[in-house]
């Protein structure tokens, strides 16, 4: 089976305005557990970044001016490869696929039909167990191993050592369970409970959340020393 690791790097968090500055395309072949095809490369993008993302990832505008491909050749290159995949596979894949697919529509191309699995939900529960946070970067610490985050192919290259340490088969079986969100009840002395089970602030609604499959949940509502609710909607 081969495997299409996929990674962007943005302008900001919004598929809908905001722009892809990064790309990393890993192809990987399922039966070595190797790479065999690593494509990286800067995307210009109209308005740059700002101060903050020059922090978080390095780029800056200046190596998106002098380095960076034009819009469409840089989206053509993601179909192509895409088209050699029989997976595309990313770590919290609603993001990454959702810049993807904006960027498909502004450039009039129809987005990849292949099946997506996601390393921060789809692998099995013990990859979870051994951590906090299902961050890409807390879990490859987590499995014994550190990188350079939040550059494009970087991420990618560990998402599939990750990924490598687990039953391909079976992780793509998980990854046609439904995801679900769920919510803690818990105030604000008791935050740290859900904290240490992995579940993040969504600030906007002013929730502790978590993403799991579906079959997950009932356990998860045995296991936690607090009220588990399945959110509805967004």
């Amino acid at each position: 089976m081969k495997i299409l690791g996929f990674d962007v790097e943005t302008q900001g968090l919004d598929a809908t305005k905001d722009r892809v500055t990064e790309v990393g395309l890993v192809l990987f072949d399922s039966a070595t557990k190797q790479p065999v095809r690593v494509s990286g490369y800067l995307v210009k993008a109209l308005g740059g970044v700002s101060a903050e993302i020059t922090k978080l990832t390095g780029i800056t505008n200046d190596m998106l001016e002098n380095y960076g491909v034009e819009s469409r050749p840089g989206l053509q290159a993601v179909l192509a490869m895409a088209k050699t995949a029989d997976f595309i596979v990313a770590h919290n894949s609603s993001f990454d696929r959702g810049f993807l697919e904006a960027w498909c529509t502004r450039e009039s191309v129809e987005a990849p039909k292949q099946p997506w699995a996601d390393t921060r939900t789809d692998l099995p529960a013990e990859a979870y167990q051994r951590g906090k946070s299902a961050s890409l970067k807390y879990m490859a610490a987590d499995h014994g191993f550190c990188y350079p985050a939040h550059r494009a192919v970087n991420d990618v290259l560990a998402m599939l050592q990750l990924l490598s340490y687990y039953d391909i088969d079976e992780f793509f079986k998980r990854s046609q369970i439904a995801n679900v969100t769920v919510r803690a009840q818990v105030s604000f002395d008791e935050k740290h409970l859900a904290k240490e089970r992995g579940y993040f602030w969504a600030a906007d609604k002013k929730q502790w959340r978590r993403e799991m499959k579906a079959d997950l949940v009932e356990a998860e509502k045995d296991a936690a020393p607090f009220p588990v609710v399945i959110v509805e909607g967004n």
